[in-house]
C-alpha cells in the first residue's frame, strides 16, 4: 500500500515534469533528483522505523513477559510472606501457650513436692506413733500382768503371813514384804507411760 503511494507520487512528479517540459530542464532535473533522493531517504527512514518498531514490539513483548513473571513472583512472595507471618504468629501463640503450661507445671510440681514432703513427714510421724502405741500396749500388758500377779499374791496372803509380817522381834517377813512392794513399785514405774517431752 505504501509502495502504491510512492508510485502515485512518482507519477505526479512525472506529470509535473511533462507539464513543465518547456521550463528549464536542468532545474527540473535537479528538482527531480532532489525529490528522488528525498524519496529514497524517506523510504530508508521508513524501513528503519519499521525495523525499530518491530524491535520495540519484540522488546515490549519480552518486557511484558518479564513484568508478568515479576508480578507472579511478587504475588508468590506476598503469599509466602503471609504464610510466614501466620507461622510466626502461630509460633508466638505456641510459645505463649508453652509458657503458661510451664508455669502451671511448675506450680503443680511445687505443690506435688510440698505434698510429698508433708506425706513423708506424716509417714514418719505415723511410724513414730505406731512405735509409741506398740510400746504403750506392751507396757500396758506388763502392768496388767503385774496387777494380776499382785492380786494373785494378795489372794494367797493369809492370816499367818499377816501376823508374821507384824512380828516385832525379827521383822524378816516385814522386810520381805517391803522388798516385794519396792520391786512392784519399780516394775510399775518402769512400765508407766511418761508424758511427751519429760
Amino acid at each position: 500500500m505504501k509502495t502504491k503511494t510512492y508510485l502515485i507520487v512518482l507519477v505526479a512528479l512525472a506529470s509535473l515534469l511533462t507539464a513543465t517540459a518547456n521550463a528549464d530542464d536542468a532545474r527540473l532535473k535537479q528538482t527531480l533528483q532532489t525529490l528522488t533522493g528525498r524519496l529514497r531517504s524517506a523510504e530508508a527512514e521508513r524501513n528503519t522505523l519499521l525495523s525499530d518498531k518491530a524491535q520495540l514490539e519484540q522488546e515490549k513483548k519480552t518486557l511484558s513477559a518479564k513484568m508478568d513473571a515479576l508480578n507472579k513472583q511478587v504475588a508468590d512472595d506476598k503469599t509466602k510472606l503471609d504464610e510466614l507471618a501466620a507461622k510466626e504468629k502461630e509460633l508466638a501463640d505456641t510459645k505463649e501457650s508453652l509458657g503458661k503450661w510451664k508455669a502451671a507445671y511448675d506450680q503443680i510440681s511445687a505443690g506435688a513436692q510440698k505434698s510429698e514432703a508433708e506425706r513423708a513427714k506424716l509417714a514418719s510421724e505415723s511410724i513414730i506413733l505406731k512405735r509409741k502405741l506398740e510400746d504403750r500396749e506392751r507396757k500396758n500388758l506388763e502392768l496388767f500382768k503385774l496387777g494380776n500377779e499382785i492380786l494373785t499374791r494378795y489372794e494367797k496372803f493369809g492370816l499367818g503371813e499377816a501376823l508374821a509380817a507384824k512380828e516385832p522381834f525379827t521383822g524378816i517377813t516385814r522386810v520381805k514384804l517391803e522388798n516385794l512392794v519396792q520391786d512392784y513399785q519399780d516394775k510399775i514405774a518402769d512400765q508407766r507411760v511418761k508424758p511427751e517431752g519429760k
